[in-house]
C-alpha cells in the first residue's frame, strides 16, 4: 500500500511527505456475566498521510501541513485526489519553517514482551481466566475458556445468590498485534510490533443499595497476576460502596491516592515538560530551572523522573529512548516532535506518553493507618496540566480518623499540585501502568474536601 501511496504523490507536485502504515489484529471478547456473549477476530489496515507544502507569506519561510487516511480498498484515483486537496489544504497552514526527520531504513523491532509470538487466541483464554479467577473455584477454571480458542458457548458458574456479595456484570477483553511502518521523504523507513492485552469491566452489588463500578485495564505483557488482582479489589471496592451512606465532612484532609489515580497526578509533569506547551507558553518550564515550588519550601522528596518510550519510534519515525525529565527538582529536557523541538532550539525527541518515577520508603498499608481519607473511587478524576489544579467526584473513600476506618461516598476533592508537590509521600510498592511506572500510592498533605457541613475527623 505504501508504493502505491508514493506514486499518487509523485504524481502530484508533493516534495515532502510522511506515511504511518498501521496494521491491527485482534481477538476480541464481550461478557455479559460470565457469558461469552460474543467473539470477534478482526484485521484492519490503514495509512496515514501527512503531505508538507512549502511557501513564503509576508516575507516568512513557511511549512504547511494537512493530512488524510488511506484504505487497502483505495484506487490509486482516489488516493491521488486526496493528495492534491492535502496540498492546497497545506498552502492554508502557515507554520515557521522546519526540518523533517531524516533517516535510512532499520530492521523492524519487535517491542519486548511475553504476548510476542504467543497466539493472540491463546493470550484471550489466558487472561480469561485471570479475569474471573476471583470469582471461580479450582474446578470453574478447569472447566474454563479453552487456552487456544475461547469456546462462544462457554458459561461459567453463575454469580452467587447472596446480594451483597459483588459480581462481574459485564467485561470486554481484547488482545492486539499492532504492526507500525513509518516512512518519509528524507529516509526514515523504521518499522516495529508491539502487543496488548486491554478491556473494560463492570463490577455490581445489589445489596443494600444497588451499584456498580466501572474499571479499565491495559497491559503490554501477560499480566494475569495483575488482571486478577485488578478484579479482586474492583469486587471488594463494589461491596464496600453498597455499604456507604455517610459523606465526608467539607475540611482540609492528608488524601491517599493509589493506582491510576496516583499515575494521573504525574500526567502533570508529562505534559508540563511538552514542547508544544512550552512553545504556547501554555507551561512556563525552562532547562534549568527548579520546577517543584520554592527549593527551600519543599520538604518531601525532589522528584527524579523519567521519559520512558513505550514504542520504539515516535509518529515521525525518531528513535525513543529512556530521557531525564526531572533530576532533583531541575527541569532537564523538554519532549516534543520535530517541529516543536526546532522552534524551542532542542534536540529532536519525539513526544512521549510515559513517565517513570523512583519508589519511596513507606509501606503501602502503613499510608493506609494514616488519619485521613484514601479515596479508591472517583466518578471522574483529572489532573488539570495549565492550571495545575486536580479533583473529583468521590464515588468511594474510606475515612481514618485515626480510630476507626469508615468507607464514605459523595463530596469531592479540590486540590492543586503546587501546594502538594512541596510535601509527596511515595509507596515503597510499585505499579507499571501504560502511563506511568513508580509508586503505586502517594499521599497528598492539606487538600481541601467538600462533603456534608460539620467538621472532619
Amino acid at each position: 500500500m505504501i508504493d502505491k501511496i508514493i506514486k499518487a504523490l509523485q504524481s502530484q507536485p508533493v516534495s515532502d511527505y510522511l506515511l504511518r502504515d498501521v496494521q491491527k489484529e485482534t481477538v476480541e471478547l464481550f461478557f455479559i456475566k460470565k457469558n461469552l456473549d460474543m467473539r470477534r477476530a478482526e484485521n484492519v489496515r490503514d495509512c496515514s498521510v501527512t503531505v508538507y507544502r512549502d511557501f513564503e507569506k509576508e516575507g516568512r519561510s513557511c511549512r504547511g501541513e494537512a493530512s488524510f487516511t488511506v484504505g487497502p480498498s483505495f484506487s490509486e484515483e482516489e488516493i491521488s485526489e486526496k493528495c492534491k486537496k492535502a496540498y492546497l489544504s497545506a498552502g492554508f497552514v502557515a507554520n515557521p519553517h522546519y526540518e523533517l526527520p531524516s533517516g535510512k531504513k532499520i530492521d523492524r523491532v519487535t517491542v519486548e514482551s511475553d504476548l510476542a509470538g504467543m497466539p493472540l487466541d491463546e493470550a484471550a483464554g489466558r487472561m480469561v481466566q485471570a479475569l474471573f479467577a476471583p470469582e471461580q473455584s479450582e474446578n470453574d477454571l478447569s472447566r474454563g475458556v479453552s487456552a487456544s480458542q475461547p469456546d462462544p458457548s462457554f458459561v461459567v458458574k453463575s454469580e452467587s445468590q447472596d446480594n451483597s456479595r459483588a459480581f462481574l456484570n459485564s467485561a470486554e477483553l481484547f488482545v492486539e498485534k499492532t504492526t507500525c511502518h513509518i516512512v518519509n521523504s528524507r529516509g526514515v523507513d523504521v518499522s516495529y510490533v508491539k502487543y496488548n492485552v486491554n478491556g473494560e469491566l463492570v463490577a455490581q452489588c445489589k445489596n443494600p443499595q444497588d451499584v456498580e463500578t466501572y474499571e479499565h485495564f491495559s497491559y503490554d505483557t501477560l499480566d494475569t497476576v495483575g488482571l486478577s488482582a485488578l478484579v479482586e479489589r474492583t469486587l471488594r471496592m463494589t461491596e464496600d460502596r453498597a455499604l456507604a451512606s455517610a459523606m465526608p465532612a467539607t475540611g482540609v484532609y492528608d488524601v491517599l491516592l493509589s493506582d491510576e489515580y496516583a499515575a494521573e497526578i504525574f500526567r502533570f509533569y508529562l505534559e508540563r515538560g511538552a514542547g508544544d506547551m512550552i512553545y504556547q507558553h501554555m507551561s512556563d518550564y525552562q532547562v534549568g530551572d527548579f520546577v517543584q515550588g520554592a527549593p527551600g519550601e519543599v520538604t518531601g522528596p525532589l522528584l527524579n523522573l523519567d521519559y520512558v518510550p513505550t514504542v520504539p519510534y515516535s509518529y515521525e519515525g525518531l528513535s525513543m529512548v529512556t530521557l531525564p525529565c526531572m533530576v532533583d527538582g531541575v527541569f532537564r529536557n523538554i519532549h516534543a516532535s520535530a517541529r516543536f523541538c526546532e522552534y524551542l532550539g532542542v534536540k529532536a525527541t519525539g513526544r512521549y506518553t510515559k513517565l517513570s518515577c523512583p519508589s519511596g520508603d513507606t509501606d503501602f498499608e502503613e499510608m493506609k493507618k494514616h488519619p485521613g481519607l484514601y479515596v479508591v473511587n472517583f466518578s471522574d478524576f483529572q489532573m488539570n496540566s495549565l492550571s495545575g489544579n486536580f479533583g473529583g467526584e468521590i464515588r468511594l473513600a474510606y475515612l481514618n480518623d485515626g480510630k476507626t476506618i469508615t468507607p464514605v461516598t459523595g463530596g469531592s476533592v479540590n486540590g492543586s499540585i503546587f501546594e502538594a508537590q512541596k510535601d509527596f509521600v511515595f509507596s515503597r510498592e510499585t505499579q507499571d501502568l501504560p502511563a506511568f511506572r513508580g509508586p503505586k500510592a502517594i499521599l497528598l498533605k492539606g487538600v481541601a474536601v467538600a462533603g456534608a457541613e460539620g467538621s472532619p475527623a
